[in-house]
């Protein structure tokens, strides 16, 4: 009986080794597949720190499988990799939605931008439209026409990244308008003072 008893208790044992040392293919699957959509949400860009953390806990989880593989069978253990596996694939889905919800709230950011540059530029081109030319400023007012054409590429090139989606890339380009359309009205009042200060006199 107790030959028996013994027996049974190193199966049980055998059966305990056999169940650590089952590698965690399903949850390596399952993190990689967070990983490609974290990827595909674009949490590189909008949500960098929370995907990093991410990478860091999925790679930290495949050196740990990877020394486990290099065991003989019986002294394998993969619970360490499979918990870092599941955590790792929980912070992958939890960085694609604050990618999602990143992109949005930018998205939001560049619509008023577009709106406030559009604005400028209209205020820019009427300006200069407007603005006397004649002698002390002719060469003035030429320059600033083609910066003002140059500018309004540029807002056409935003536009075109907001349209494709790429919100981040349209934000940059469209501030950039708004602070040289600016600038430029600025040049815009400065060349229609020297005009009139070279009239008076």
């Amino acid at each position: 009986m107790k030959k028996i008893s013994a027996i049974l208790a190193v199966f049980a044992l055998l059966a305990i080794f056999a169940g650590c040392s089952k590698a965690p293919e399903a949850e390596m699957a399952a993190a990689q597949a967070s990983l490609q959509a974290a990827q595909q949400a674009e949490a590189e860009t909008y949500a960098p720190d929370a995907l990093r953390m991410a990478q860091d806990t999925l790679n930290a989880a495949t050196a740990a499988k990877t020394e486990q593989d290099g065991k003989f069978a019986l002294f394998r253990s993969y619970t360490a990799s499979k918990d870092m596996y599941v955590r790792a694939d929980a912070l992958l889905k939890q960085a694609a939605g604050t990618a999602a919800t990143e992109k949005e709230k930018v998205k939001a950011q560049v619509m008023e931008l577009l709106t406030q540059a559009q604005a400028v530029l209209d205020s820019a081109n009427a300006a200069i439209a407007k603005a006397p030319v004649g002698k002390g400023n002719k060469a003035d007012i030429e320059l600033i026409k083609n910066d003002l054409a140059g500018v309004g590429t540029q807002f056409g090139d935003a536009k075109a990244d907001f349209d494709g989606g790429k919100y981040m890339v349209a934000k940059g380009k469209v501030e950039a308008v708004i602070t040289k359309a600016q600038s430029l009205m600025g040049e815009i009042a400065a060349a229609t003072a020297k005009k009139r200060a070279g009239s008076a006199k």
